[in-house]
This record gives C-alpha cells, structure tokens and sequence, in this order.
C-alpha cells in the first residue's frame, strides 16, 4: 500500500513524535468512549428513574460508582458527562498541536533533507532537468506531503475512534452492532475503490503544477529577453495555459475528495435507519436503542471522513514520489569526493588524455592534454562550441572524466575533498551574477570572515572601487535581485573581487569579459595581469586581447587542443589562431604589443 511507503518513512526519522500522535490520539478517542458510556445511564435515568429495568452498562456502572463512595444521579452523570466532553476538547486541541509540531518537523526535514541532496548532487543534475520542476518541488509538492501528515493522522485518528466508538453498542448488542457495521463498510467500499483514480488526479496534479513552475521561473529569469521582443502575451498565454490545465486537475480532484464523505451521508442515514428498525425487532430497551442510535451516529460520518481522508492520501502520493524520485536522483548523481584536503600545489595542473561526453552524446573533449604551471596564466581560446566551457566545469570538478584526468602535482583531482579543494579556487564565470545583498554582503559571501579592509583593497585590485565608491551608500548599496541595479561591467569586477577574497591557489575566469564595452573590458583585463603575478589563472577567452599577456594559450576546435603556445609565437604562424585574430582585427594592435 503507497501510504504506508510514508508512514515508514514518518516513523523512522520521528519515531517519538509518532508514538506521542498515536498517544494523545488514543486518549482523545478513549475520552469520548467513556462519554459514551456515562451518556448510557444518563438515558436510564431518565427514561427509567428507579433503574429497575436498566441496561447491563448502567448497572455496572452503578456498582462501581457505589464501591467508590460516589453519588448516582442525574445531576453528577451529566456534570460526568460534561467533564468528558470538556477533557476530550483539552486533547484534541493538545493532539491538534502535536500533530501540526510533526507536521512541520516532517516539512523541515524534507526540505533541508531534499536541498542537502540536490546541492550533493553533480552539475548534471541542475543541467539535465528543468529548473522549474525543482521549483515547484519546494513550493508545493514539499508542503503537499507536509499536509498529508495531517491527513495521515486524521486518518488512523477515525480509525480508532472507530474502535473505541463501538466498545459501547457491542457490549450493549453485539449482533446489532455487526449488522449495521458490516451495511456501512460496504456501503463505503466503492468509496475506497476511488483511489486509483484520485491517484491519477493528483499525478496530473503534480505535473501541470510543474509546468506552472517552468513557465514562471523561465518567465522571471528571461524576463529582459521578454520585454525586449515584446513577446508578454505570448509568455502570459503559456502561463494562462499552464493555469487552466493546472486548474481543471485540481477541481476535479478537489471536488471528488471533497464530495466523497457528503455522497457516503445518505447511506450512513440509511445504515441508522436499518439498525433503528432492527433493534426494536430485537426489543432492545429504549435506552439501549437510544445509546446504540446516539454511538452509530458518532460512527457513520467517521467512516465517511476515513474515505475524504483515504481520497486525500491517494491524491497527495504523486507529490511524495515525486520528491522522493528527485532525491533518489540526486544520489544517483551524487558528486564524487575524495578524502584528501586540499591544501594547494607547488609545480603545476596536468591534465593528461581528459576525454568527456554527456550522457549518451558524442565526446565534447577527446584527448585533451594541458600543463598549467604554477603563477602562470594559461589561456583557452576557441570557436563557440569547441569545448572550452567545459574543460572549465572539468577542472571545476563539476563533471567526471571518462578517461584521462586532472592532477595537482601529480595526485589526481579525484582523491581530493571536493569542497576543500573548491574552497581554494576563485571562479567568474561568463555570465556573473550578485545576490540581492548589498554589495558588502555580497562580497563578504566569499568569505564570512573577511575583514572591510581586505575587502576595499580586493575591489581595488579588481578596480571596483573607483565605482563603489561614488555609488551614495558605497559599499552598502543593494544590488538588486542578480545584481540587476549594476552595469554588466560593474557586476564583473565586483564577481572578481568576490573571487579574489578567497585567496585563491587557482583563479578561473570563464569569459569573464565577453559582454562587456571596451572601457570596462579594459579594466578587467589590467585587473586581471595584476592578479595573475601573485596566484594561477586559466582564463577563457572569447576577445582575444584579453590573453595578449597569457604565459601560454591552448586552442580548441571541436574538443581538441589543436594549437598551442605563447602569444606571439601563434600570431607568427599561419594558425588557426592567428586566423581568429584576423577576425578579430586584433593582429596589427597584437603584434606591436607583442
């Protein structure tokens, strides 16, 4: 049964809290059954003041309360009876706050639970997938699974009340009580049978509320691109479309759990009716016949409720499996990691016959063979598409080689800590991007214990200081969501100095310049032969004035190293490269800086 897949899982990580549910629950149920069983004689008196002819229950009853010095009348039976009721409330509203404590236990493991997975997890599992179901996974199928918990309860709570319901009209009528029993359970059968099709209601649900997802996380991030082809409709279209295939799943499913314990009210009116009728064929005693009815009337809408509940659960299990299959994925796709710390490299970065492809895709990188010595700057020019980013994700750890590989002074990257080791590299990548934190913030996000001057001379360095501190608030000027309030230009030498702040034994700048104007480019590009006399540099390059002053340069086309050497020694050759700063028309400003 799929439901109790979750119940394993709830009773593993919170083992106490369950016990502690169930408790409470038990004890609520319990009260309410011993209320049941005052309310008996409150009938017998009533109905018969001398007890002459009363039930079995009452008399009972009569002979406890008289054993223990208590008084037998109306008066106390019903102040007995409100005493119940009253304790009976005190535990429901108890359980009430102990099952909304699990509840939210149970959503904060999963969501911390299923955010650890994914960030252990290699880049191939953000790359490969949609970001918008990721989205929606911890906007609303995280929280479905944390109301089912709720459902959970209420569920396994109607079952015992069930139970404890029915001590009472058993004891009075056994026979009574199984008949009508046995009428409302089946009555209820075909209510239960519903499951596979409320199961498949909520996987429709779960995938059109991915959709919804999709569209609005590609919407946001893409919104400049929107704007700029004035393409809003048709994005508000997708979403609108996205919605009503979203909407019309939930109504239904909504709709059928909730019309499903109302659809079971007229057979529970008919099981009272049945057994009324059948317990004056059997002569049972008017107070008898009037607990018994009163008991039943407690049961029949438990029983329509466990079949609300029983829908609710049907229909919440797609977003459980659905969290649990992106989990299982990231720990199929879990980064690997060695043990060794990271503690630098004296001679150089190899990489020796590195080849990778994507999953069931030709090779990007076939053969690669680099030396990055130590203090140097090694460049990495190419076409679009030659694989340069790559090699980049590759010496990043992000992606694992097929054959090959990448050591630090002869120990492979593998065996080493992988955070550790990314601890001691500083990355800009092409397209940089700010939190919406003040610039501050964002720059003491690479290290927390940095100190303000440290920071200040590692803008410097990047020259981003010039700018920083004109800006009205200086450094405690907020950014903006991707550090939108900033120029491109602007927002790559504050990623620069966030880099530098590390104090990094390896810099990587993957294109860090290509977007940006000549000026800003300039800026970037004296920062950065600054920076390459004091620590390691690879660096991509898609404006080749960048790499004029690079130690070596490496050429790819089509995943392979097809040319290398210095700077002027390419320009000299009639090379490939030399044919892209031709493209270029860098080779006249090239060769007299070289």
């Amino acid at each position: 049964m799929r439901i109790l897949k979750f119940i394993r899982y709830i009773f593993k990580k919170f083992p106490m809290l369950l016990a502690a549910n169930t408790l409470l629950l038990v004890a609520t149920s319990l009260i309410d059954a011993l209320s049941l069983f005052s309310l008996v004689v409150v009938a017998d008196l009533l109905l018969n003041p001398g007890l002459e002819q009363a039930s079995p229950v009452t008399k009972n009853i009569v002979v406890i309360a008289k054993n223990i010095g208590l008084p037998v009348t109306l008066g106390w039976l019903l102040g007995v009876f409100l005493f119940f009721n009253v304790l009976r409330v005190v535990f429901q509203i108890f359980a009430r706050n102990s099952i909304l404590r699990t509840k939210y236990a149970v959503l904060r493991d999963m969501i911390l639970g299923t955010f650890k997975d994914f960030f252990s997890a290699r880049w191939y599992f953000f790359s490969s997938g949609k970001q918008g179901v990721l989205l929606n996974t911890f906007i609303r199928e995280i929280n479905v699974v944390g109301d089912a918990f709720g459902a959970i309860a209420r569920y396994f709570a109607g079952i015992l009340q069930i139970a404890l319901y029915l001590t009472v009209p058993l004891y009075l009528s056994w026979r009574l009580t199984s008949i009508s029993l046995a009428i409302a359970l089946l009555f209820a059968l075909p209510f239960f049978l519903l499951g596979k099709v409320v199961y498949r209601l909520g996987k429709v649900n779960t995938t059109t509320a991915n959709q919804i997802g999709t569209v609005i996380q590609e919407g946001l991030s893409l919104a400049k691109l929107i704007l700029g082809f004035a393409n809003q409709k048709k994005t508000e279209a997708n979403l609108a479309c996205a919605f009503d295939n979203h909407r019309q799943a939930a109504v239904k499913s909504q709709t059928l759990t909730y019309a499903l314990p109302l659809m079971y009210y007229p057979f529970g009116l008919l099981v009272l009716i049945i057994g009324f009728i059948l317990a004056r064929k059997m002569n049972l005693p008017l107070s008898d016949t009037a607990v018994l009815f009163y008991s039943l009337a407690r049961i029949i809408p438990c029983i329509g409720s466990l079949t609300e509940e029983k829908a609710y659960l049907d229909n919440f299990f797609p977003s459980y499996e659905q969290v649990q299959n992106l989990r299982n994925t990231a720990r199929e796709l879990k980064q690997a990691s060695g043990a060794r710390e990271f503690k630098g490299f004296n001679k150089e970065i190899a990489v020796c016959g590195l080849c990778f492809g994507y999953h069931e895709h030709p090779l990007v990188l076939a053969d690669i063979n680099m030396r990055v010595p130590k203090g140097r700057m090694v460049a990495l020019v190419g076409e679009s598409g030659s694989g340069k980013s790559t090699l980049i994700d590759m010496l990043m750890g992000f992606h694992q080689p097929q054959s090959g590989g990448i050591s630090f002074d002869g120990i492979p990257l593998g065996e080493f800590d992988i955070n550790s080791y990314r601890r001691r590299i500083g990355y800009v990548p092409q397209d940089s991007v700010l939190f919406n934190l003040t610039i501050m913030d964002n720059l003491r996000w690479a290290d927390i214990s940095i100190s303000d001057e440290a920071i200040i001379q590692a803008c410097r360095q990047a020259n981003a200081d010039e700018f920083i501190s004109k800006l009205p608030e200086g450094y405690h000027t907020l950014v903006g969501d991707r550090g939108v309030r900033l120029s491109g230009g602007q927002v790559q030498r504050i990623a620069l100095a966030r880099a530098i702040l590390r104090r990094p034994e390896l810099l990587i700048l993957d294109e860090a310049t290509s977007a940006l104007d000549t000026y800003s480019e300039r800026l970037i590009q004296q920062a950065i032969e600054a920076i390459a006399k004091e620590t390691t540099v690879v660096i991509i390059a898609h404006r080749l004035s960048t790499v004029i002053n690079a130690n070596y340069i490496y050429v790819l086309k089509s995943g392979r190293v097809v040319e290398e050497g210095g700077y002027a020694e390419l320009i000299a050759k009639n090379s490939h490269f030399n044919e892209m700063v031709r493209l270029q028309n860098l080779g006249t400003a090239g060769r007299a800086q070289g």
